[in-house]
């Protein structure tokens, strides 16, 4: 006797899983290119991260210059 609904309990077609690997793949595409286009005159989030560590490294490696 299993726990689980009957739709559960069934194991997943071949189809299944190929319909789940494209999706993940339309999903993370999309992520990529939001995280790596520009929007509305700003710079991508990845280049104001990218910056945002650079300016934090220097910073840092001054401090520990001066101690």
């Amino acid at each position: 006797m299993s726990l689980l609904p009957s739709s559960m309990a069934e194991p997943a077609s071949p189809g299944d899983a190929g319909q789940a690997m494209v999706e993940y793949t339309l999903i993370l595409a999309l992520a990529v290119i939001v995280l790596a286009v520009p929007w509305g005159g700003h710079p991508a989030p990845i280049a104001q991260l990218v910056d945002a560590l650079k300016s934090f490294y220097q910073d840092y490696s001054n401090y520990l210059s001066l101690a």
